[in-house]
């Protein structure tokens, strides 16, 4: 029973809040360093883009809409070139990673982007403020698929 949880779980530090609380989701994004999506399955996935702006880290499981938009700082530099920048080549565009990822469901993969995850923060907190402030600057608003749409439209009239 979730409410039991949440009455047993807590302290100064740490709570368990077991309801919808849209000002309280916005503040706890603002205090984490990261998320954690360990997804079954996730269609769209909305978590992971609040998330980044407001500088939380994503870790996620690489399913559905968190693989759409999660490129993996390790290795998906290429991947990311091509989604976010529309660019073959990372170096000329510059690095459009932003988060870690894992496959599979088993606890070595969760534990795999965890670990390289915490390692950045501690080992390399420098890199780590840059990583964030560059995850916070991309933009997944429907500003540039609209203008996509647009240019598609007036395309297809001219033909």
């Amino acid at each position: 029973d979730f409410n039991a949880m949440a009455g047993a779980i807590g302290g100064p530090n740490a709570a368990f809040a077991f309801a919808f609380d849209e000002p309280l989701s916005h503040l706890v994004y603002a205090a984490a360093d990261f998320i954690l999506v360990p997804s079954m399955f996730e269609p769209c996935g909305l978590t992971q883009m609040i998330s980044m702006r407001y500088g939380a880290v994503p870790v996620v499981r690489a399913t559905g809409g968190l693989r759409d938009t999660i490129f993996d700082v390790d290795n998906e530099k290429d991947r990311a070139a091509w989604e976010v920048d529309g660019s073959t080549d990372w170096k000329v565009t510059g690095d459009a990673t932003n988060g870690f990822s894992f496959e599979g469901t088993d606890a070595g993969g969760l534990e795999y982007a965890l670990d390289r995850a915490l390692d950045t923060y501690y080992n390399d907190r420098i890199w780590f403020r840059k990583f964030q402030e560059r995850i916070m600057r991309q933009d997944w608003s429907w500003n540039r698929p609209a203008l996509d749409y647009v240019e598609l439209y007036y395309s297809a009239i001219r033909s």
